[in-house]
Order: structure tokens, then C-alpha cells, then sequence
């Protein structure tokens, strides 16, 4: 009787697997939200975008609230602040500057900046003739953060409406912070260098940041027609509501962001146009030369090229990046998929998370290659192994 049940309960186990893996991936991928928004209960939805056209897959999804306390469903067509997702576009704005030959990445940051910006960094001891451009985009330039010194946040919690200004984050810069190595010698992560491309990208074009990187990466071409610039640009008519974003306890949706708008941060959009916006420049739509994508993916650091991150997502090597208010965007090559979207609180389980999940579910749809390793660095670039923010 025994070796019969074992066999019945083997068939029963086998067929519950033929059962799992028939499943519509787009019902997992839907289980995935809804387990991650159960796990985590401080934020009032999920929401995010799965494009992986070698396995049909084009699906969106949202579990939740678009607030706390409202009964208005969260939807993909939801727009949020993407934060620190805005170095990937500001990155490429600057190699798309590259390609129409204003500049090259090898140019010294010194060349380019105003002569208060040289003397005030000067003064702190940087060495703006040494740095690169490349340099700074990869994290690389030796530059301080002035967001992680604490006084940052207590003055944003003190005056959520301050208007903050690019000229003032630099000061700050120099008064809380100082360089954290020689140009090249190291990654550190810093919101501040960012800041300082998105002035330069003003200069060299003349234009708002908002409206240079929109021209720049031509958004009507890619059908981004939800993503703008918050204050430097109006809403787009076409964008949906705004999804209500927390830092634990605190709605921030209200707070003037401009202490995080001047290149760090600063665009708004949806979860299916912040992963569209990633696939499209990690598969050749973005940059016009395959030359420039190596460069903005082979230059810089293991965990960090030039504005993209290298993380590893259930073994699989991915490009892309996160944002303070738990948002992500992540492009896995070998599996041919891009996955993205927000967590509408800050203090919930890292994007990182969800990301793995989510990438996990695709890859247990079906058969695949192995998983995979980032391409060779540059000989000369600086390899320091430093986890991204």
C-alpha cells in the first residue's frame, strides 16, 4: 500500500508542475505583484512592465492602491517621480551630445564648467583638469554627495516646498562634503556629479535640462508620451494620473522636488515608458552608433558603466537602474527581457526585489540559455567592486 501512495502522490506533484508551467506567464507575473504587495503592506500599490518580445510577452500590471486610504486602483498607466532612473536618460543625452560631436567623453570637465564652478570646486580640491566627462558619468570623478550628509534630508522635511536651485547643491557639495578620491581611482555614487551634467547639458544646448534631453533622445520617436520633466515641463496630455508616493509615514507627492531635479532626478513617468525607454537604448534605439552604446555600457566600473548599473537578477546579468522612491528599470540581455516599475514606498522592500521576482517568473516560463557575465571592462578603467545605492 505504502510504495502505491508514494507513486500516486509522485503523479499528483508531477502534474501540478505540468500544471504551474502551462500557467499564462502573465497570471504569474500578476501573482508576483500581488505577493510582493501582501509581503509588503506599507505601500499602497505595485505596479510594473514586462517586455519580452522572445517569449510573446508585452504585459503590464498593478496590484493596489494609487494612495493610502482611496479606493482608485493603481494602473501601469499610473505616473510617479522615477528619481534616480533620470541618470540613465541624462547619460545618454550626453553620449547622443557625443555622437553630434559637441564633445567626447575624454573631454575635461574643467574645459566645460563656468569659472564660479571651477573656482568653487577648486577650492574644495578637485581637480576639474583631471576629471573626465566619462569620469563623472560612471561615478568615477572623486566627487562627495551632498545628499548623503544628513542635513540634507532634515532641511527637505523642515521646508518641503523650498526651492531648491542647482548652484546652491554644488555649494553644499563643497561645505559638507570632500573628495572622496583622485579622479579614476574609484566609484563612489554621487547625486552631485549628476547635477553638474544636468547644468553642462543646459549650457551646450542652450536649452532647460527638460527640454534639451527630450530633443536629445527624440521621445516622440520612442513614443514616450507620458514622460516629462517635472516644473521644467506641463504634464503631457496624454500622461495618466499621479500615483501617490510615500517615505514611510509621509506623503511626498506634494513636496516641491526640486531638491531632487537638476539631473540626479527630476522626470516623471509611467511604469510601461520607464521600461519601453530602457529596452529601447540597451537594443540599439536609442544611440545612433553601436560604438556608443559599448561605451555606455563597457566604460566605467563592475557595478556601475555610464549611467547604468550591472546587478545581478536571479543569476542573470542586468543593465539599468533604481530610484530613491523605489523605482527600477532593468534590461537582462540574455534572456532578451526588461523589466520595470515603482513600489509606492520608499521604506518598502527594495525594487531590487521585485525585480529579481519578476525576472525569476519569465525565465521558469521555458527553456533558455545560462545564466550569463557583464562583458569585459576597459583595461584601464578602475574594477573597485562597490555595491550601487
Amino acid at each position: 500500500m505504502k510504495p502505491l501512495l508514494r507513486q500516486t502522490a509522485i503523479l499528483l506533484l508531477l502534474s501540478a508542475a505540468r500544471a504551474a508551467l502551462a500557467a499564462d506567464p502573465k497570471d504569474r507575473l500578476q501573482e508576483v505583484l500581488e505577493t510582493f504587495l501582501a509581503e509588503n503592506p506599507q505601500a499602497p500599490g505595485v505596479a510594473a512592465t514586462v517586455l519580452c518580445p522572445s517569449r510573446n510577452l508585452d504585459w503590464s500590471g498593478a496590484a493596489g492602491k494609487e494612495a493610502r486610504g482611496e479606493s482608485q486602483a493603481l494602473t501601469p498607466r499610473h505616473t510617479f517621480r522615477i528619481a534616480s532612473n533620470t541618470k540613465t536618460y541624462v547619460a545618454a543625452s550626453v553620449l547622443r551630445l557625443c555622437e553630434m560631436r559637441r564633445l567626447s567623453l575624454d573631454d575635461r570637465l574643467g574645459a566645460n564648467l563656468t569659472a564660479a564652478q571651477r573656482d568653487l570646486l577648486k577650492s574644495d580640491g578637485y581637480d576639474v583638469d583631471a576629471i573626465t566627462l566619462a569620469q563623472v558619468l560612471s561615478h568615477t570623478a572623486g566627487f562627495g554627495d551632498h545628499t548623503k550628509d544628513p542635513r540634507f534630508e532634515q532641511r527637505i522635511l523642515a521646508d518641503p516646498h523650498y526651492a531648491w536651485t542647482p548652484e546652491e547643491q554644488i555649494r553644499l557639495l563643497v561645505e559638507w562634503q570632500d573628495p572622496v578620491g583622485k579622479p579614476g581611482e574609484k566609484y563612489a555614487y554621487s547625486d552631485s556629479g549628476y547635477v553638474l551634467l544636468g547644468s553642462l547639458i543646459e549650457r551646450w544646448t542652450g536649452r532647460s535640462l527638460g527640454s534639451a534631453v527630450r530633443d536629445l533622445l527624440r521621445y516622440d520617436r520612442l513614443g514616450l508620451r507620458s514622460t516629462y520633466w517635472e516644473y521644467m515641463e506641463p504634464p503631457p496630455p496624454e500622461a495618466g494620473p499621479r500615483a501617490h508616493q510615500y517615505l514611510g509615514p509621509t506623503d511626498v507627492t506634494a513636496f516641491r522636488a526640486s531638491f531632487d531635479l537638476f539631473g540626479g532626478g527630476g522626470i516623471v513617468t509611467d511604469a510601461q515608458e520607464l521600461t519601453s525607454f530602457m529596452r529601447r537604448l540597451l537594443t540599439g534605439g536609442v544611440l545612433d552608433r553601436p560604438q556608443t552604446l559599448e561605451d555606455m555600457t563597457g566604460r566605467g566600473t563592475l557595478p556601475y558603466r555610464l549611467g547604468l548599473m550591472v546587478i545581478e537578477l536571479d543569476g542573470w546579468i542586468a543593465y539599468g537602474h533604481q530610484g530613491f522612491w523605489n523605482t527600477f528599470a532593468f534590461h537582462v540581455p540574455s534572456l532578451d527581457l526588461t523589466v520595470g516599475g515603482t513600489i509606492l514606498d520608499h521604506d518598502a522592500a527594495n525594487g531590487r526585489v521585485l525585480a529579481r521576482r519578476l525576472v525569476a517568473a519569465v525565465a521558469a516560463s521555458g527553456p533558455g540559455p545560462g545564466p550569463s557575465r557583464p562583458p569585459a571592462l576597459r583595461p584601464e578603467d578602475p574594477r573597485t567592486p562597490s555595491p550601487a545605492p
